[in-house]
């Protein structure tokens, strides 16, 4: 069972998943562009946790100091649903999303798959769950921080420590 934390105790520090970062830059773009919501909103469907606690879970995200991810979870994002926009508001949409990325000051790491068989726990987690969620998992113990997501299957990889602690965003908010 994850951990649970009110909104109030947030994290200084997490490393995040690719469905709720993007949830959170669709969120982030829909709110600075409110003309191309449903548009937005008709191509890349988002959890109905996310739509209906929408303040909450930005404001949980814009808590959090440090937000951390890795280039796989980049090359894991769901274009091919916003490819489907006219290309302005496909623009738009990553323009507004780098934006807030660097506002956020966000941190994004390169974890090799060659470095990912150092590890044997996480070379289990790559041939198991493959490169992107092994990076994710790597990434948070080695920060020593949180791993935020709404993938259920990571939670049976943590260490014999528990670590890292992994959070399933919608019972966080």
């Amino acid at each position: 069972m994850p951990k649970i934390k009110p909104l109030g105790l947030l994290y200084k520090k997490a490393v995040v998943d690719n469905g709720p970062l993007f949830a959170l830059l669709t969120l982030v773009f829909v709110r600075q562009w409110p003309q191309y919501r449903r548009e937005v909103l008709s191509k890349h469907k988002l959890e109905s946790y996310v739509l209906q606690k929408e303040r909450d879970y930005l404001d949980f995200f814009d808590g959090i100091n440090q937000l951390l991810f890795t280039s796989h979870v980049i090359g894991q994002t769901r274009t091919r649903d916003l490819k489907r926009l006219p290309p302005h508001i496909f623009r738009e949409f990553w323009l507004c999303s780098l934006d807030y990325l660097k506002r956020k000051r966000v941190d994004e790491r390169l974890l090799t798959l060659l470095s990912m068989r150092e590890d044997q726990f996480i070379c289990d987690v790559v041939c198991s769950l493959g490169p992107a969620d092994a990076g994710l998992l790597a990434l948070a113990r080695a920060e020593k921080c949180v791993l935020l997501t709404d993938d259920n299957r990571l939670f049976s990889w943590c260490d014999g420590d528990g670590a890292p602690e992994i959070g399933i965003v919608e019972h966080l908010l």
